[in-house]
């Protein structure tokens, strides 16, 4: 029979910590990449809030602009970092107010229908446009 030498432990001990170490930096590298991919999401995120809040202050301007000229037909706007381009279509007391806002690479639009009588604003929809 034959026994066992210590150089045979010593090779198994070290095949194994090999191993034990392949697996913690492969665990280590996912952890990582993960962790790169929720910061971009979040960069994402907070850019699209950012130009939807753009949108929302544009699109209340313009509300505000209609209520002092019911002639308002838009204008372009600078907020923050972004800008947004408002649309004014008049039908008799009917208007629709296109608003496009755009903060870096990201687009917003909303649209609204409403209508006038006199400096009073009834608004029959708001609603966000796909892009």
């Amino acid at each position: 029979m034959k026994t066992k030498s210590k150089n045979e432990s010593g090779i198994a001990a070290l095949l194994a910590i090999v191993v034990i170490a392949a697996a913690a930096l492969i665990i280590a590298y996912s952890a990582s990449i993960l962790g790169l991919g929720e910061l971009e999401m979040g960069y994402a995120s907070l850019r699209s809030s950012e130009t939807f809040s753009i949108a929302d202050a544009c699109a209340e301007e313009s509300l505000r602009q209609l209520r002092i000229n019911t002639g308002y037909t838009g204008e372009t706007l600078s907020i923050g970092k972004g800008s947004c381009i408002i649309s004014v279509a008049s039908a008799g007391v009917n208007r629709t107010v296109n608003v496009t806002a755009t903060s870096g690479e990201y687009n917003q639009k909303i649209k609204i229908d409403l209508s006038l009588s006199g400096n009073v604003i009834t608004i029959v929809s708001w609603e966000e446009v796909s892009t």
